[in-house]
This record gives structure tokens, C-alpha cells and sequence, in this order.
């Protein structure tokens, strides 16, 4: 079999100061004031060329020391690693860029960076610029650019560099979802020319996907490696032991902090409602809607609010509220509650339709859906035009 990277008894312990003060006093005098943490412990594994791995562990168990390790950013405390062809890592997207230059300018400067020479990159600049799409902020200061700029023009270097290896940590936690969707796309020509991937996300759903195989990491010890079925299975369940001990503990202090949505906020018995109050999800062209359900207010949520949106049968947009209206607010306090929305009239067309929606705080932060895309229907006794909406209109004719 071929493989990537190999690596054997990796090990990484850092030196941990409670002050700088001892560090500069250890430097000087050769005396001992830190604590030793080990990042790593051990760790072997070999990773055949053209595999997916999904790197899986809580956040501080490893994942981000071994990619910073593979990638010559750190260097182990013991242990052997080899890799096999050229890396690019996804690790800080914006590392590397000067505020000042243009984005044009820190593209080779990015890629120079990585050891790649200004001939390749001039071959490629047009599949990078194009990849990034932020239009004609390439030729302006990055200074000037969003965060997600940044991060689009960061990874748009990175897999456009034809790499053997490509390390990605957690970098789709930023952009649209449009960019996702393309980044992920990129990553899917990768896998099919037989190119190693190594992808960390807190998506399980993007990891189960996208990955072959599973590396579970867990307080610098590998726990498991291999089938990425197998692996998942072991660390779902280890994550709904770490909850159960959790909920325990904080049980045990006495702590009313919620351990889940449900702890804070419930709902059930959604109906959709007629104009004779019948529950039913057919309704006549031009009937009212409306939408019914109880929620429960376990812990009281300053300012309660609700939003929906409505869809046509392909899933575009017809209609979104506004999510910070202050007519929208309604009753927060600890205690069971029932809300009614009623749509008038809607203009709605004959054809198939979903209604989704949501209560949120006042800061968009916490969110419990009342309705994921269901279907209802309009239908119609005769024929005034076609599309979505009907536009009710007046003419004169002289």
C-alpha cells in the first residue's frame, strides 16, 4: 500500500508558565517553573494515499497540534513523521497576508510563502482570483476586505496550488454558504484524483459526507483509526457519555444551567388551521392561514420573537419576516404558552408549498423551530394566470 504520511511515537509536550516572569527566569538560571502538558501521546498511524481522513476530538484534544506538526508549523517533542509530496494547509487562512498590498500581490506573496514559485502561480492566478469571486476588491488593500474576504482569498491559494496533501482545519466555519458548496466541491475533485485530505470539522453530518476513513482523538491520545463508520459510531457515543456527566455534575452543584435546547425552550402541537378552524394542510386560494402551536419557556428568554418563511415546491423563496421586528415579539416568561400566526389572504397560486419556522432571542443566538419545511397545498376552482402569486390589478380603457 501507499502512503502519504507515516508517522510513529509522535509525542508533543508544551511548557506551560503561570507568568512570563519564570519563563525568563527558567532562560536565565536553568530552573524549572513550568508544568509539562502533553498535547500528543503517542501517537502511530499511517495514512494511505487518497484517503479522507476525518479528524474527530472535543476541542483541545489534539486535532490542531498534529495538523500544525504534519505541516512543519511546530515541531514534535519526540516521535518520528514522514509525508509523502507537496502539503498545503487550510490551518489560519490569513496568516501570511500584509494589510497594505493588494489581494493580487498577496497572492504571491501567500504563495511564495509555501514554497511555490512565482512562474506556477502566474499560471494559476486566473483560477485563483476566479475561485475567490470577490470582484474588484482584488485590486484594492486587503485591509479593506471582510473577514470571509479574507478567508475566501486564503483558501482560494491554497487549493489552487495543486497540493498532494491537503489540511483543513475547521475553515467552513467561515463564508457563504454558496462558498462552502464551491469549497467543498474543490475538495471533492481533490478525492477523485486520488489526493490525501485531512479535514477537521464539528460537522459530523459534513464528515460522515465527505470522509473514508476516522482518526478520534481524545486529551492527546489517538482512541480509534480507521472505517469512518466504525470510528463515528465510537465517538458519538462518547459524546452523549460526556453529556450525561454533564448534565450530572451540574445536577450535583445544584446549577439550573440548561444542557440543552429543550432545557430552555419546547415546542409542540404545530397545526395549520383553515378559516373554519379545521386542522388540515389543503386550502383554497384566497383562504386564511393560520398557524397554531404551544411552546414551553423553561428558562425566561428577555426578548422572545418569531419568525417563518414560506417556499414554493422547489425550495425558493416566496416570503421571509423580518426576524428583529419589534411587532413580532411575543410572551418570554418562564410558563406554557400558545401562538397563533395568521397569514390573510394569501396570494398564493394553485401548487405545493413548506412553511418553516422559528421563535429566536433578541440576539439571533439561540433559536427553536416550530415548523421545518412542511408541506401544505393551495389549489383553485378556475384559472387566472400562472406562476406563484396572484397580483390583484385595475385597468381603464378610454
Amino acid at each position: 500500500m501507499e502512503y502519504a504520511i507515516r508517522i510513529k511515537n509522535l509525542t508533543k509536550t508544551y511548557k506551560i508558565y503561570s507568568s512570563p516572569l519564570k519563563r525568563i527566569f527558567d532562560t536565565i538560571f536553568h530552573t524549572k517553573h513550568y508544568k509539562d502538558f502533553t498535547a500528543l501521546d503517542d501517537i502511530s498511524i499511517d495514512i494511505p494515499k487518497g484517503e479522507v481522513i476525518g479528524i474527530l476530538g472535543k476541542n483541545g484534544s489534539g486535532k490542531s497540534t498534529l495538523l500544525k506538526i504534519i505541516t512543519g508549523v511546530a515541531k514534535q517533542t519526540s516521535g518520528e513523521i514522514e509525508t509523502i509530496g507537496k502539503i498545503s494547509a487550510m490551518l489560519e487562512l490569513t496568516s501570511g497576508f500584509d494589510p497594505e498590498l493588494t489581494g493580487i500581490e498577496n497572492i504571491y506573496l501567500k504563495a511564495i510563502s509555501m514554497g511555490i514559485p512565482k512562474s506556477e502561480i502566474e499560471k494559476k492566478i486566473d483560477d485563483i482570483t476566479s475561485f475567490a469571486d470577490i470582484g474588484d476588491y482584488i485590486n484594492r488593500p486587503v485591509r479593506t476586505y471582510s473577514s470571509g474576504m479574507k478567508s475566501r482569498l486564503g483558501f482560494a491559494v491554497s487549493v489552487n496550488v495543486d497540493p498532494d496533501i491537503l489540511v483543513v482545519d475547521e475553515v467552513l466555519a467561515v463564508g457563504d454558504d454558496i462558498f462552502k458548496l464551491k469549497c467543498i466541491e474543490k475538495m471533492k475533485q481533490f478525492r477523485k484524483e486520488g489526493k490525501t485530505i485531512l479535514f477537521v470539522s464539528h460537522s459530523l453530518f459534513t464528515v460522515k459526507a465527505f470522509c473514508t476513513m476516522g482518526l478520534w482523538i481524545n486529551e492527546g491520545k489517538m482512541m480509534d483509526y480507521g472505517e469512518l463508520g466504525s470510528v463515528i459510531l465510537k465517538y458519538e457515543d462518547f459524546l452523549k457519555k460526556e453529556k450525561a456527566k454533564i448534565a450530572t455534575t451540574q445536577i450535583e452543584k445544584n446549577t439550573d444551567y440548561p444542557t440543552e435546547k429543550k432545557d430552555i425552550l419546547q415546542v409542540k402541537n404545530f397545526a395549520m388551521l383553515n378559516s373554519n378552524g379545521e386542522k388540515t394542510t389543503n386550502f383554497k386560494r384566497g383562504e386564511d392561514i393560520t398557524i397554531r402551536f404551544d411552546y414551553e419557556v423553561k428558562k425566561e428568554i428577555e426578548k422572545l420573537n418569531f419568525g417563518f418563511t414560506v417556499r414554493d415546491a422547489e425550495e425558493k423563496l416566496i416570503f421571509m419576516s423580518d426576524k428583529r421586528n419589534a411587532n413580532n415579539l411575543i410572551n418570554g416568561e418562564v410558563g406554557k404558552h400558545s401562538l397563533e400566526i395568521k397569514i390573510d389572504s394569501p396570494p398564493l397560486l394553485e401548487g405545493t408549498y413548506l412553511i418553516s419556522g422559528e421563535l429566536w432571542d433578541n440576539d439571533s443566538t439561540f433559536f427553536v423551530g416550530f415548523s421545518n419545511k412542511r408541506q401544505f397545498t393551495i389549489t383553485q376552482t378556475d384559472y387566472i394566470g400562472s406562476g406563484i402569486i396572484s397580483l390583484s390589478h385595475k385597468f381603464t380603457n378610454q
